[in-house]
Formats: structure tokens, C-alpha cells, sequence
């Protein structure tokens, strides 16, 4: 995927103004080639897994899958299984990608877990992480290994990893399975909707040149039972999150969800490129506000 500099020039001077990462302006040049890069590859791929996420509730819910356990974890066990067991490496490295945010907003939140993260019918931020990277050790160690080797993932956990995967693909594609059709298309609408907005008008322009949407009609498109006119929209919601309308039979990736990640990064390279000098003011984690909208579907980079 090749993405045009001037998006992150200016997806990172909206970080550094709407989420006051540091005390002073940030610009494109505070960073690297390479960081601007994996800077692009990490909001598109946390997209393709949120995508991946939501898909899932829409299969459960168009397909009238069984779910056993809660539907969010199920559901992240889809996401991943679609990465993983793709032939491109693309997809993997999304997987990766997505592990790396889960742990980047645990260490962003600093504080730890409130009364609210138990309550909530997703799993803990580092948890999701962790569930992650053990799918990622069970589908294939030697890809990975460099990876969770950084992480210092327990030899003995990851003897558990393969068929614990095993059992989550081999589940998952059972269900499928039963759905599935050579013969049929379905239909599905792609809509990027005008940001509305010149801070998000750059995250839309990069997710429609990385064609992050299009992911989930070729995925789903062909071979599968769905009845025609599911809608993937990506749009200005007001929030950081994404959702599957059920009964307007939608999937929502809001563009504030993009700018959220892009501001992680920038967080993270901006204390990455920080001088040692413990006199010397560091930069800012997420202000309150941003971190109190954040999405559930949050996103460590790898040391």
C-alpha cells in the first residue's frame, strides 16, 4: 500500500493540535520516513481489525449464528482468525498491529483498571492484547516469533496457544461452513462519507486509498449466503468507536476512531524521539477527554 505524505503531514499536525501531545507544535518533519510509514500501517490495520471485529456481530446477526461466552470475545476471535488464516501478509501484519494498540492504550491509560472495565462486556485491554498474540503463537510461531519473543510471552503459555487456535478457527469455520455457497454473491454498499470536517477529511482519504472498507466485501462477498445490502460506511460519527446497526443492517467505522490511533502514535514517537534528559518536559499522554471517548476496540507498539 502506498499512501501520499501530505495525508500524514497533516494527520499529524491534527494530532498535535486536537489532542495537545506535547508543549509544543508538532509537524511532520518531528518525524522519520520510517515512523511516518509505520505510523500509516498502524491506523489502517487496527481498521482492518476493528472491521473484522464488527463483521463478526454482523454474521451473528444476519446469520444467526450460535455464540457461546460473550459475543465480544467471540467475535475478536473471528477477527483474528480472518487475518491470520488469509493468504496475504498484509492481513498478518494487521494481527500485529492490533495486538501492538491493545497494549499501547493499557500503558495510555496508566492508572489501571477501573470498576467500569470490569463491568463492561469487553475483556481488559491487556487481555485482548494477550489473546492476540497467543492466536498469533498458535497459527504460526516462526512468523511471529521475532514478535512475541519482544514481548517475552512465556514458552510454556505458548505450548497452550496451538490448540486453543485450533479450537477458535476450527469452531468459527464449522459455523461458516454451513452458510456457505460457491454460487452466491452478496451484495454489499462501500460508502467513504465526507469527513465534514478538515481535521478528519485526511483519515478518510487514507482509509479510501487503502480501500480498508472494500476488505470486508471481498472477504464476504462471494461464497457466502448473505442476503444482499449490507452497508459499510465509513463516516464522522461525533465518537471514537465503531458499531453494527442491526436493524439498518450497517457497519460504522467512524473516522475520530482513526484520529484516536493517529494520536497514540504520535504519543508514542513523540516520547520515542523525547531526549533523556529527565530535565527536559516530556510529551503528554491522551488528554481525559480523549481517553474518556475512547472506543472498546482500543489499540503496545513493539519495543
Amino acid at each position: 500500500m502506498v499512501f501520499r505524505k501530505s495525508v500524514v503531514a497533516a494527520m499529524l499536525a491534527f494530532c498535535a493540535a486536537g489532542f495537545v501531545m506535547s508543549t509544543t507544535a508538532l509537524k511532520a518533519a518531528d518525524f522519520t520516513a520510517e515512523q511516518i510509514a509505520e505510523g500509516q500501517k498502524f491506523i489502517v490495520n487496527n481498521a482492518l481489525f476493528i472491521l473484522f471485529h464488527e463483521s463478526g456481530h454482523m454474521l451473528v446477526s444476519e446469520l444467526g449464528l450460535p455464540v457461546l461466552g460473550r459475543e465480544e470475545d467471540a467475535v475478536d476471535g473471528l477477527s483474528g482468525v480472518m487475518l491470520l488464516e488469509s493468504v496475504e501478509d498484509e492481513f498478518k501484519a494487521a494481527m500485529q498491529d492490533a495486538a501492538d494498540g491493545w497494549f499501547l492504550i493499557d500503558e495510555a491509560k496508566g492508572e489501571g483498571p477501573q470498576e467500569s472495565d470490569f463491568i463492561d462486556t469487553h475483556g481488559l485491554d491487556r487481555q485482548r492484547a494477550y489473546s492476540l498474540v497467543c492466536m498469533m503463537s498458535g497459527a504460526d510461531p516462526d512468523y511471529f516469533k521475532t514478535f512475541i519473543d519482544s514481548i517475552q510471552f512465556p514458552a510454556e503459555r505458548r505450548e497452550e496457544c496451538g490448540g486453543e487456535y485450533a479450537k477458535i478457527r476450527d469452531s468459527w469455520f464449522g459455523l461458516l461452513e454451513q452458510h456457505q455457497d460457491e454460487q452466491k454473491t452478496s451484495k454489499f454498499t462501500v460508502t467513504y462519507e465526507p469527513a465534514n470536517n478538515a481535521d478528519l477529511q485526511p483519515f478518510a482519504d487514507l482509509l479510501q486509498e487503502a480501500q480498508v472498507l472494500e476488505a470486508i466485501e471481498a472477504t464476504y462477498g462471494e461464497g457466502y449466503d448473505i442476503p444482499d445490502g449490507i452497508k459499510v460506511t465509513g463516516k464522522t460519527c461525533g465518537t471514537e468507536n465503531a458499531f453494527w446497526h442491526e436493524g439498518s443492517r450497517e457497519i460504522t467505522y467512524c473516522y475520530e476512531m482513526a484520529a484516536y490511533h493517529a494520536a497514540l502514535m504520535v504519543n508514542y514517537f513523540t516520547n520515542l524521539n523525547a531526549p533523556a534528559d529527565p530535565s527536559v518536559e516530556q510529551a503528554e499522554a491522551p488528554t481525559p477527554e480523549a481517553e474518556a471517548n475512547a472506543n472498546s476496540v482500543k489499540l503496545k507498539l513493539k519495543d
